[in-house]
C-alpha cells in the first residue's frame, strides 16, 4: 500500500511538471500568434521600435539543492548569456546559463524566453529545455532534468546611447530558477531532484 501512494505521489508530481510545460509552451504560441497577426503595424512603426539584445550577466550565488531533505548548498559564479529580439511591448528569445560551483560542479541550462516590457523595466520567463550538472569529485558523471526561469529586471543606455538609436546598455535584475533533476548518467531517479534559487544579476549589453 506505501509502495503505491509513493507511485501515485510521483505520478502528480510528474503531472504536475508536464502542464506546467504545457501551459509555458501555450503562451509561446498565443505569442507567436500575436507577433505574426501585427507584422503589418510593426513594419509600418518607426525602426527604433524594434531591436535586438546581446547581454551577458553574472553575480555571485548561495543555493541549496536538496533531495529527501538533505544536499550540499554553495556557489561560486554564475553567469547567463541572452539574445533577444524586442518589440514595444514584447521580447523573445534565448538564454544561456553557466554555473560554476568551484571546481568541482559545473552546471549549463539553455532555452527560450520571453520578455514583456514597462520601459525601463521587463519581467521574463523561461523554459530550460535542458539542464545539466556536471562532476569531477564524484563516482557519477551528470544529472540532467529542464525547469523554469523567472525575473524581473530594468535596462538603461549607458552615455551617449541614452537617447534613441543602439548603443550599450546596463542591465539589472532578480532572477528565480526552478529545475527539475530526473536523470542521473542516462538513468532515470527514483525521486527527482527539485533545485530552487533566487538570485540578482548586473551586466552589460549591446542593442541594435
Amino acid at each position: 500500500m506505501k509502495q503505491v501512494k509513493l507511485r501515485e505521489n510521483h505520478n502528480v508530481n510528474q503531472s504536475a511538471v508536464v502542464n506546467l510545460q504545457n501551459i509555458f509552451l501555450l503562451l509561446l504560441v498565443v505569442l507567436g500568434c500575436f507577433i505574426f497577426s501585427s507584422q503589418a503595424l510593426a513594419q509600418s512603426a518607426p525602426a527604433g521600435q524594434k531591436k535586438q539584445i546581446i547581454s551577458v550577466s553574472g553575480m555571485a550565488l548561495t543555493s541549496s539543492t536538496k533531495q529527501g531533505g538533505n544536499g550540499p548548498s554553495g556557489s561560486t559564479i554564475l553567469s547567463q548569456t541572452e539574445y533577444i529580439y524586442a518589440w514595444p511591448r514584447v521580447g523573445i528569445g534565448l538564454f544561456f546559463l553557466y554555473d560554476m560551483q568551484g571546481s568541482a560542479e559545473k552546471d549549463t541550462a539553455y532555452g527560450p524566453k520571453l520578455e514583456v516590457y514597462w520601459e525601463p523595466f521587463f519581467v521574463e520567463v523561461g523554459y530550460a529545455l535542458s539542464v545539466k550538472r556536471a562532476y569531477t569529485d564524484r563516482t557519477i558523471a551528470d544529472q540532467t532534468g529542464n525547469g523554469m526561469v523567472m525575473g524581473v529586471g530594468a535596462r538603461f543606455k549607458l552615455g551617449a546611447a541614452g537617447g534613441a538609436g543602439g548603443g550599450w546598455i546596463f542591465q539589472a535584475a532578480y532572477k528565480m530558477r526552478t529545475f527539475d533533476i530526473k536523470k542521473q548518467d542516462g538513468v532515470d531517479l527514483d525521486e527527482p531532484i527539485k533545485q530552487q534559487d533566487g538570485y540578482p544579476l548586473i551586466g552589460i549589453g549591446y542593442e541594435f
